[in-house]
């Protein structure tokens, strides 16, 4: 007590740093300096040993010490070293999972500072290193650092400026971006060149030299130019040629406008009608980028035509306009390709190779170039941040921008990729609700937006843009790298775009039940194709838990979830019987849609809903073979068997209806062979359990050889067809004998088809044959 007096009452310049925990500082007892420290742990109070930070004096005396105890023995509270044997086995396992547990602690705490430094200045440190106790304390002392400066940072004032206004340039034939560091805007610091330009400086006839050698300059740019440049022919002079008649034209273009032009808007129906006229009066005198977006139109509006497939009697050759369009956007047409007109065109483009299956591979990457075109000419940024663009101008960017997010992510599904773009890339406006005949080239001021409730001929863009926000979030939590999917956030995520569907289903019954006699009114076709949009995302989000969900229970919602939106999706396929070719229904519109098209436009027949509701059927027969009692002598059912049975046939007749519209497909020249035989081959496997069949693959090998066998049959018969044959486009073979010399069901399975079928549990897992090289590639289903 005599020293501790003294101490006090003489007082120190420099304290000498404890080193002790606090712990042993209260209980008086010479502490180890590890952490835990063995007293503490001898005292079962390892979780309450704790030091207080002392500068990096203290740290660093306090790591010497933890290593020379480590090449030592421990020193004990009387000073003497003990046997490191005197501690037990179980304090020894304990002591490593609580060092453990503190260096989990530590590490985790090392990501969120990195992240948090991020934040503050955009920088991070390097990761921890993998080895524990020698470098425990170091790394404390390096956070405790990072902490201090982050807490200096925190405290200093932040200098922040406005960001440059960013500057569109806007000509009759181009429309550039300069973005808020481009270079093009320190010229605004140059007043005295800036002056240059003005004609109050012009003196002495100054002003027409200046334009007459700008103009010499240009000309000469020009020429060398093109002298540069390949020398490619034009092809709308072309294609003109190739054009049918105007009534026929007249009916192509409706088509096109009636359906997925009322979805993705990209034209003002009044202006395209003038340029229609205009076209007509003297059509070599049409700019190319009007030719080309008239050529794209009237290819989707024959697919709507009477007759469905790609098979009519037009001879309209649509993929030559296809890939005309698709090489001048790749061409040498820089200033035409800077414009509204071309994003129009690019937009048709697209949309066109989904519809006709062409070059699907690459659409998303196609995808992307139209999205950084769109930002190339700032359709990112709303029009209020250019008082110069127009009314007209403003309100046709806003649309043109949502159908270009619209493909972006919706081409991100189907390649099952990420979108590459955040909420925070851009700050356009949604399109209003508003008819085209609301506004033209000479308005001046936007009328009100009508409410949801009331139709108008962007309510669909509208009502499908609401649900944008959550299905970009979808669509990049799917295909995050670094963070594992939350059950919890996919339910609920999935439970915002059900909510969405269940708005857009009363949206619709209530446009229904006020359509007059418009042509452009909304139908069931609309609702159909916008309602798989929306379940598409539900399935894709709930796939990896649907999938877990198949032997762990706690996933059994998602899996509900996922056949619930299937089904859903499946009940738009109907029997083609009911309905003949020439009626013009919305079943029909969407029939056609689907047999010819993929992704966004496949509907029902999408890979994603029959892969759920084969995976369910074949799910619950493995369950029931499961709970069946082994032994020899017939199978009972029991009461509840039998309504486990009847409950699964509308998932049956479900698939079914596929596999009909499949083989429908086949038959007008859709080959989908791959999804034709796999669920002909589920089929076989649910109808042959039931009788208690002991040898399911035998049915299922059967079924697959006798769905190739028609493939065949009907391929042959397609190609054979007079109509087919005589179609402009030049790129059909020349003769059956052509395609399917050598095509047999056998060569197509394989040699060593029977040794492949060798498992009797026929979960997709344990399937095979649907592995087959250059059959089920996974890029061509």
């Amino acid at each position: 007590m005599h020293t501790d007096d003294h101490a006090h009452s003489i007082p120190r310049k420099r304290r000498r740093p404890a080193l002790s925990c606090e712990k042993c500082r209260q209980r008086k007892v010479r502490c180890d300096r590890k952490m835990p420290c063995e007293p503490c742990t001898k005292s079962h109070g390892s979780l309450s040993c704790s030091y207080v930070y002392e500068g990096k004096a203290a740290l660093n005396a306090r790591l010497e010490a933890s290593r020379r105890s480590e090449h030592g023995s421990p020193v004990d509270h009387n000073g003497t070293h003990g046997s490191s044997g005197n501690a037990s086995s179980v304090e020894g396992a304990t002591n490593g999972a609580r060092v453990a547990h503190l260096e989990s602690s530590v590490r985790a705490l090392h990501d969120r500072l990195s992240r948090l430094e991020y934040q503050v200045n955009g920088t991070t440190r390097r990761h921890l290193p993998s080895n524990g106790n020698p470098d425990a304390i170091n790394n404390i002392s390096g956070l405790d650092d990072r902490i201090a400066e982050l807490e200096r940072l925190s405290d200093q004032p932040q200098t922040t400026i406005s960001p440059l206004a960013p500057r569109l340039k806007s000509t009759g034939e181009r429309t550039k971006l300069f973005g808020t560091t481009h270079w093009a805007l320190v010229f605004q610091q140059f007043r005295l060149l800036r002056q240059v330009r003005s004609t109050a400086s012009y003196t002495d006839g100054n002003q027409n030299e200046i334009s007459k050698l700008l103009k010499e300059i240009r000309g000469l740019r020009r020429l060398i130019k093109s002298r540069q440049a390949p020398q490619l022919a034009d092809p709308a002079p072309a294609l003109l040629n190739d054009l049918p008649s105007r009534e026929t034209c007249d009916e192509l273009v409706h088509h096109y406008l009636r359906t997925l032009g009322l979805i993705y808007r990209v034209l003002h129906i009044p202006s395209f009608y003038q340029d229609y006229e205009r076209f007509w009066e003297n059509p070599r005198s049409a700019s190319t980028g009007f030719v080309m977006e008239l050529l794209l139109i009237l290819a989707i509006g024959s697919i709507f035509r009477c007759k469905p497939g790609p098979s009519n009697d037009l001879g309209i050759p649509v993929r030559r306009w296809i890939y005309a369009a698709q090489w001048w956007l790749s061409g040498p047409f820089e200033k035409e390709l800077g414009s509204l007109e071309s994003l129009q065109v690019h937009c048709l483009l697209l949309l066109c190779r989904q519809a006709y299956v062409i070059d699907k591979e690459s659409n998303w990457m196609a995808a992307g170039t139209l999205l950084r075109q769109a930002i190339n000419q700032g359709l990112h940024r709303d029009a209020r941040n250019f008082p110069t663009v127009s009314i007209f101008d403003a309100e046709m960017r806003r649309r043109i921008w949502a159908t270009v997010l619209e493909i972006n992510i919706q081409f991100s599904i189907d390649a099952a990729m990420p979108p590459l773009l955040t909420p925070q890339d851009y700050d356009t406006r949604p399109p209003s609700n508003l008819s085209d005949d609301d506004f033209d080239r000479s308005t001046t001021d936007l009328p009100p937006p009508q409410p949801n409730d009331r139709y108008t001929t962007s309510s669909l863009q509208v009502l499908l843009f609401q649900s944008f926000p959550t299905r970009l979030r979808i669509a990049r939590i799917i295909n995050e790298c670094f963070h594992e999917p939350s059950y919890e956030a996919a339910l609920h995520l999935g439970g915002q775009i059900t909510v969405a569907c269940r708005e857009m289903a009363v949206l619709f019954h209530t446009w229904l039940s006020r359509a007059g006699g418009s042509t452009l009114r909304p139908t069931q076709f609309h609702h159909r194709v916008m309602d798989n949009v929306l379940r598409r995302f539900l399935l894709n989000l709930y796939r990896p838990f649907t999938i877990q969900a198949t032997h762990d229970p706690r996933f059994y919602l998602s899996r509900k979830l996922s056949l619930d939106s299937a089904l859903m999706m499946a009940s738009y396929a109907g029997s083609p019987s009911t309905s003949s070719d020439t009626d013009q229904t919305p079943y029909q519109d969407f029939q056609r849609l689907s047999l010819s098209g993929a992704g966004i436009f496949k509907g029902h027949l999408s890979p994603d809903v029959m892969m759920v509701i084969s995976l369910e059927l074949i799910t619950q027969l493995e369950e029931e073979v499961a709970a069946q009692p082994t032994g020899p002598g017939p199978q009972i059912l029991t009461a509840v068997d039998q309504l486990v049975q009847e409950a699964r046939k509308p998932i049956i007749q479900a698939l079914e209806r596929i596999n009909e519209d499949l083989y429908q497909g086949l038959a007008t020249g859709n080959p989908s062979m791959k999804r034709y035989c796999l669920s002909a081959g589920v089929l076989a496997q649910v109808h042959a359990v039931p009788r208690g069949e002991q040898a399911e693959w035998v049915h299922i090998r059967e079924a697959f050889m006798e769905s190739m066998r028609t493939c065949r049959t009907l391929l042959q018969q397609h190609i054979s067809s007079d109509s087919l044959m005589t179609m402009k486009d030049g790129t059909l073979p020349t003769s059956a004998d052509e395609v399917v010399r050598g095509f047999t069901p056998e060569s197509a399975i394989g040699s060593t088809l029977d040794s492949e079928f060798t498992v009797p549990n026929l979960g997709f897992e344990d399937l095979n044959f649907w592995d087959i090289p250059a059959f089920f590639d996974a890029g061509e289903f």
